[in-house]
């Protein structure tokens, strides 16, 4: 009887693995600690981002950077060197460098897409983020079950000026991938992904902005990107 038992199991796996799962955003949760002062909040701009991994996540964090340093072989870059306020590299160079000088670079992209820009005005803060989890999903597993990547961590807003801690909050960001469908839309830079919406859940609280917000905020940017090509494709034509 057991062995009827197992053997109808099978077909039962073999649909799973073929089912045409997606990847789904399954959590993006935002926990405000401690709230910015209402004269901080959309009146500022990320100066310095500070990156620690915690214990809990440095065995996972050290396959990703080995998988990093030999994306940078590969690419036949020179090694990466931490140089203080060193310029970014350009983006399609994130993937292959370490972690901690990777954020906070993405931290800067994203939160000046949201208009936290010095020009805007506002006050300079800093940011100190932990780590505290990272995982990537399982590819046997999601294509049976599901499986998921991870990014999670505290950020502490600093004062740039004077170092004092004015806020904090915590970002959990987890991406549930199934199915051979779900593991093809995952597709690759998933480390980058992952720091890029821990990136947009910070801006939202930096912002005090909704996801209805940033959806304004988002449209407004692309009719001001369409405007400036017009203008300059006019001003070429008159040329």
């Amino acid at each position: 009887m057991k062995k009827y038992v197992l053997a109808a199991g099978f077909p039962a796996l073999i649909f799973a693995a073929c089912v045409p799962f997606t990847s789904t955003a399954l959590a993006k949760q935002r926990t405000v600690i401690e709230q910015l002062p209402p004269e901080i909040v959309d009146k500022n701009y990320v100066d310095q981002v500070e990156v620690i991994v915690a214990d809990t996540a440095r065995e996972k964090m050290a396959k990703l950077e080995e998988k990093a340093a030999e994306k940078r072989a590969e690419a036949k870059l020179a090694a990466w060197t931490q140089v203080a306020d060193s310029a970014a590299p350009p983006a399609e160079e994130y993937a292959t460098i370490p972690f901690t000088a990777m954020m906070p670079f993405v931290m800067r992209d994203v939160t000046r897409k949201w208009g936290l820009t010095p020009e805007r005005g506002g006050s300079a803060v800093n940011l100190r983020i932990t780590i505290e989890n990272v995982k990537t999903a399982n590819a046997g597993m999601a294509l049976l079950i599901g499986s998921s990547d991870e990014l999670s961590g505290e950020v502490v807003v600093l004062d740039s000026a004077t170092q004092q801690q004015i806020g904090n909050f915590y970002v959990q960001v987890i991406n549930s991938h199934g199915g051979i469908a779900g593991l093809a839309m995952r597709g690759g830079g998933i480390r980058e992904k992952l720091v890029e919406e821990f990136a947009l859940e910070s801006s939202r609280i930096l912002t005090g902005s909704t996801k209805k917000d940033w959806k304004k905020r988002v449209k407004a940017d692309r009719k001001a990107a369409e405007e400036e090509a017009k203008s300059s494709s006019t001003t070429v034509s008159a040329i």
